[in-house]
């Protein structure tokens, strides 16, 4: 009997240790799956405060770095779409309010927000649309006022675009450059095929000297030689609107260029350009130019004509999703240079997409190329492919980095270059890398500072054409 007793109270107290233990690992289990959301709620609270004290940027950053785990929450998307608009993140807030109307359609607070950043992006249609949207869903008074507003900017910027435009910049700058010549190192080329130069070195070894200049017949050695530079441009680029869905565009660019070297001054160089486009905006989002374009160029230290250019190009741009925009180009340009027997006219088609990103903006570009050449050039017709990409980041509001890469494969389609290649005419393919680096600080609405520097590689089937260059450059530029 006792120990029945005893044994029950035993049995008591272990049911008693159980329930305790089970309690407080339900309570550890409650705490566990709870902490997170109270930490994610303390963020998100967190955040709303800094976007009331207008420190729009700690809010982006704080939202930003949940964005992988909640994103697809509408309360957080929306929140997110707003910190990164008012961050000057456009792009990235509209993939945030799409997926809040993906899972709500009838979110209008997530839809008005889309036609500020689809505004700030500047695709008015697109923000029309969403204003007509956003009346069908029956807004309330202070609702309807703020859809007014955004209808009375979008006027207000169709007649800006509908009345003349101007702009102009005027810069001087100052560079380096490594190679002018574009030149190897250095490479001899004599102009006397073997079998001559042996017969012509017999006739001056026995005495008999040939008529005339005898230095025309000597070796040319050939060396490429760096230089200081100065630059002074001047641009124009007017628009002048026809009615609301069409305009011209009148571009102008004038450019000298000045070595400092005399064995780089051969290669100054001045040139004149002008293009005229008509443009007509199409349906959604979509708009289609028409071009012509002259270009003047002297070079020299007398500044003798070297070129004359005359061209013709149609441009058709539209959206593709929110955030990318593509050009199709399509161009034919005819050049004429002192030289006649280097005149070609060329035909190019090319594409380039540009991508607005969260903190940066891409750009990727492809052309391809003929040139139909007098039947006098070296190496007849030519194809060229050029593959590039491009990618601008903002540092702050007024300062920009720009970097640029290119690929261009070329291939002469005759046999030439014989001067080049013992006097056995050959094939000539090139390969040439392009890089550039940019930096752009603009003090103020009248003022622009800019910095860059370029390489180039080219590599060549003929060794005269293997060649590096480098070259950097400082300007400032007065905006007008």
């Amino acid at each position: 009997m006792l120990l029945n007793i005893h044994l029950g109270r035993l049995n008591n107290s272990a049911q008693d240790a159980f329930r305790y233990l089970l309690i407080v690992a339900l309570i550890a289990t409650l705490v566990v799956v709870a902490l997170p959301a109270w930490a994610y709620q303390a963020e998100l609270t967190n955040a709303q405060t800094a976007l009331e004290q207008g420190d729009n940027q700690a809010a982006y950053a704080l939202l930003k770095g949940l964005e992988f785990e909640h994103s697809g929450t509408p309360t957080f998307d929306y929140w997110l779409g707003i910190a990164a608009l008012r961050a000057g993140e456009p792009s990235h807030a509209l993939i945030a309010l799409d997926r809040v109307i993906l899972i709500q359609p009838n979110h209008a607070g997530a839809r008005m927000e889309r036609v500020a950043a689809l505004l700030q992006l500047d695709q008015r249609r697109a923000a029309e649309r969403e204003l007509a949207k956003l009346r069908a869903l029956s807004p309330p008074p202070d609702a309807q006022e703020a859809i007014n507003q955004f209808q009375a900017v979008i006027k207000q910027r169709r007649l800006a675009e509908n009345s003349p435009q101007h702009q102009g910049r005027l810069g001087v700058s100052i560079g380096y450059d490594s190679n002018p010549q574009r030149l190897p190192n250095e490479i001899a080329i004599d102009p006397l095929r073997p079998e001559l130069r042996r017969l012509f070195d017999a006739l001056l070894e026995i005495g008999l000297d040939p008529n005339g200049d005898l230095s025309r017949f000597d070796e040319q050695v050939l060396r490429s030689d760096a230089s200081a530079y100065k630059q002074l441009q001047g641009s124009y680029q007017g628009i002048f609107p026809i009615d609301k869905q069409s305009r011209w565009r009148l571009s102008t660019i004038g450019q000298a260029q000045r070595y400092n070297e005399a064995s780089a001054q051969d290669y100054d160089l001045t040139i004149a350009r002008a293009r005229l486009g008509y443009q007509r905006d199409l349906a959604a989002e979509r708009s289609w130019t028409l071009s012509s374009s002259a270009l003047q160029g002297w070079n020299g230290q007398q500044q003798n004509h070297l070129l004359t250019r005359w061209g013709l190009g149609s441009d058709f741009q539209h959206s593709l999703g929110v955030a990318s925009q593509l050009n199709w180009q399509l161009d034919i340009e005819d050049n004429h240079f002192s030289a006649a027997n280097n005149d070609y006219t060329t035909g190019r088609i090319g594409v380039e997409m540009i991508t607005e990103h969260q903190a940066f903006r891409t750009r990727l570009t492809a052309q391809l190329e003929h040139e139909w050449a007098d039947r006098r050039r070296d190496g007849g017709d030519l194809n060229q492919l050029r593959l590039g990409a491009g990618v601008d980041y903002k540092l702050t509001r007024n300062q920009l980095i720009r970097a640029d890469i290119s690929h261009q494969i070329r291939r002469f389609q005759e046999d030439g270059f014989a001067l080049y290649n013992n006097f056995a005419a050959t094939e000539r393919r090139d390969r040439i890398w392009q890089a550039r680096l940019g930096w752009l600080y603009q003090f103020n609405r009248d003022w622009l500072l800019k910095a860059s520097i370029d390489a180039e590689r080219r590599l060549s089937s003929l060794d005269i054409f293997n060649t590096r260059r480098v070259q950097t450059q400082l300007g400032l530029h007065r905006l007008f």
